[in-house]
């Protein structure tokens, strides 16, 4: 019996080293932001439309972020990068503040948001985030006073509706073909388990022979 569980923990062990390591795809890395918190670096992300694949901004943009964020993914080489001037951690402070004005009811204030705003995004390059806050006409004045100190971290703009931000209205990747890591996990123990039983039938038919 213990030949029979020192070949099987043999076998496991093959099968356990054929299989990948674990690693994020760059959705999956996206998500564990969204639950646990953005890294200090990192503006957002966003659906690339003329890529179609993940965007990350960077306050941090430098090749050597870049690669390293890549070198963590499995789908790393598809990601593309843009610069950010606020971290999302920023963002999000100045954000929960005016969202408290909103559930306050605040004259003419709409909505807030991160992201883009209906004309799309800031930066050199269109893409950055900022916190959108949406307002009524007639208020437009003194909203554009009252948050004017977070400079140009708050766009203000009117509107009777909040606007899609790139995270809330990002399409989710296609999903890996094939098996997940996990998967190919449960094979490998299922296969074993199953040697185990041949291994062991075979053994006591051997001794009931005898």
């Amino acid at each position: 019996m213990k030949k029979t569980i020192a070949l099987l923990l043999a076998v496991l062990t093959v099968l356990l080293l054929a299989v990948p390591a674990l690693a994020l795809t760059g959705y999956e890395l996206f998500t564990r932001w969204e639950q646990d918190g953005y890294p200090e670096d990192v503006t957002g992300v966003f659906y690339n439309t003329e890529t179609q694949c993940l965007a990350i901004l960077l306050t941090d943009n430098t090749e050597a972020r870049q690669k390293a964020i890549r070198e963590s993914l499995t789908d790393g080489d598809t990601l593309t990068f843009f610069p950010g001037r606020y971290s999302h951690a920023e963002l999000e402070a100045v954000r929960d503040v005016i969202a408290a004005d909103v559930e306050n009811g605040e004259p003419g204030l709409v909505s807030v948001s991160i992201g883009w705003g209906s004309s799309g995004g800031y930066g050199e390059e269109q893409k950055d985030f900022r916190v959108v806050v949406k307002v009524e006409k007639e208020s437009m004045a003194a909203l554009a006073e009252k948050y004017a100190d977070y400079g140009d971290l708050v766009a203000v703009e009117e509107g009777q509706a909040a606007v899609d931000t790139p995270a809330d209205a990002m399409e989710t990747p296609k999903e890996r073909q094939g098996l997940s890591d996990w998967g190919i996990i449960g094979i490998a123990a299922m296969v074993a388990v199953l040697i185990a039983v041949l291994l062991t039938r075979a053994i006591d038919k051997s001794r009931a022979k005898k």
